[in-house]
């Protein structure tokens, strides 16, 4: 049976370096009868979780027998699942799976409807003790009261004393970005100060944050600032709208904004790279899925054989789904979009850059003149097809993406081509930014047209915080499959 025009949850990428408890829900009662397979089969959802992970993990190889780990002597699903995905290693004996979680469901249907229902911004810390905003979603309740990145926050319901990776101040963040409402004081880049009282709402999210054109010597290069991957019907349209201005005014080059991204639709990554590549590379590799031999080859156990793929396709198996994916759908290709040809392409990249920001660069390097601008990315060149067990989907690590090189082992990170640590007292276009500034330079920019550099604090730090929007800063990737 064919799955033919599917949309499955294929997430790759997902986890930043910070918590997800935002996208955690209420555990389940520890009760395994509470927890029952959808198929009615009667296995506890502890015996699910083990026996699927064994016939998909894409390190099946390093999970124990049941008997060793007794699945049903643990008390709560998520403590069971971090435990299993905990005996990969990688050559150091360093734990390899920094990726596998359980999920409530709220990771695939917030993708794929673009939906939020938070305050809309994220800080974080550009010092060891103070807080600056680094982004605003456009149309959010922050982006409504005139929040902009590069302010301090020097107040979050009264609390003034910030720490970074301090428990305390991790309470604090938490309860004020999950909260239905929340009062900040802040302090301006001209040093004037605004208290405002926020109140969380749902908004269309928009991950295009900044859009700019630069001209220097003759050359215009264009700016594009994007947090996210939404599906792709979510996002086309705002993605069009910038690339057919860039087209207008003959945008040779291209700096692609992706510091903050944690990932999002595999299908609008592809199309990014569709919109990218030359050409001349259209019908080539983008990419090939790898999957552990038990895919390859249809050796499921009696019990993934039988499973129908619940709630999302129930018509089919799970095991026909994978099957097709490492087979029918193993790779895929470069299908060009669109008439723009870009000379070069700067990626600005941190350590909060993840899965598909790293794989759009990884399938790229092969085919045209592209680097990284920034600090060394995340490291996640696996991902998911998430399987639903009742109330939780499944996101075990059960396929690697390699791009037409082969190239796509970079668990420890993608390292720049030119180093430059970020800084959050700078409005997004600022060209005081140090990230900004470096990719124009190398993209023939002279640093005397470009102002000053702004003095940097020796102190400076720039690192995200324990508090993430969970509900729009995605950290996966969604596929909508070919026929």
């Amino acid at each position: 049976m064919q799955p033919g025009h599917l949309c499955k949850t294929l997430l790759y990428g997902l986890f930043l370096f910070l918590t997800l408890h935002a996208c955690k829900k209420t555990p389940a009662p520890t009760d395994p009868s509470q927890g029952q397979h959808p198929d009615n089969s009667g296995k506890s959802i502890y015996d699910s979780l083990f026996f699927i992970s064994k016939d998909i993990y894409l390190w099946t190889d390093a999970l124990p027998d049941s008997a060793t780990f007794k699945p049903n002597s643990f008390s709560d699903p998520r403590r069971m699942f971090d435990a299993l995905m905990s005996y990969k290693r990688d050559k150091d004996n360093d734990y390899l799976d920094r990726y596998s979680f359980l999920d409530n469901g709220g990771t695939s249907r917030v993708l794929q409807q673009g939906l939020a229902g938070d305050i809309g911004f994220e800080v974080g810390f550009q010092t060891m003790t103070t807080l600056n905003v680094i982004y605003v979603y456009p149309g959010s309740p922050a982006d409504k009261a005139g929040i902009k990145r590069g302010w301090q926050v020097t107040t979050v319901n009264g609390v003034s004393n910030f720490k970074y990776r301090d428990q305390n101040t991790d309470n604090v963040l938490n309860n004020a970005f999950s909260g239905k409402s929340a009062t900040f004081a802040f302090r301006k880049p001209d040093n004037t100060t605004q208290q405002l009282t926020l109140n969380a709402a749902t908004y269309k999210v928009n991950p295009v944050l900044y859009s700019h054109i630069y001209t220097f010597n003759g050359i215009k290069t264009g700016y594009f600032v994007f947090n996210n991957f939404l599906a792709l019907d979510e996002v086309k349209t705002a993605i069009d709208t910038t690339f057919d201005s860039f087209a207008k005014a003959g945008v040779k080059q291209l700096i692609f904004d992706l510091r903050y991204n944690g990932g999002g639709a595999l299908n609008t990554a592809e199309y990014l790279a569709n919109k990218l590549v030359p050409g001349a590379k259209s019908g080539t590799e983008m990419y090939t899925q790898y999957f552990n031999n038990n895919v390859n080859t249809q050796k499921f156990s009696p019990y993934f054989q039988n499973m129908k793929a619940v709630p999302y396709y129930p018509t089919y198996n799970w095991s026909e789904i994978f099957y097709q994916e490492a087979t029918t759908y193993k790779t895929a290709k470069f299908q060009k979009e669109g008439a723009m040809e870009f000379s070069k392409i700067n990626f600005l990249v941190t350590r909060s850059t993840v899965s598909a920001s790293e794989m759009l660069y990884n399938v790229l390097k092969p085919a045209m003149n592209v680097q990284l601008v920034g600090d060394s990315t995340y490291g996640k060149p696996v991902g998911f097809i998430a399987i639903s067990f009742g109330s939780y989907d499944m996101y075990a690590v059960n396929m690697q993406l390699k791009n037409s090189a082969g190239e796509g082992d970079y668990f420890k990170g993608l390292a720049p081509a030119i180093k430059a640590q970020d800084d959050y007292t700078h409005d997004w276009g600022d060209l005081s930014d140090p990230l900004l500034r470096a990719a124009l330079i190398d993209m023939g920019a002279p640093a005397g047209s470009l102002g000053r550099m702004a003095n940097i604090s020796a102190d400076r730090l720039a690192r995200t915080s324990a508090n993430r929007l969970d509900a729009t800063h995605f950290k996966g990737m969604v596929q909508t499959f070919r026929k």
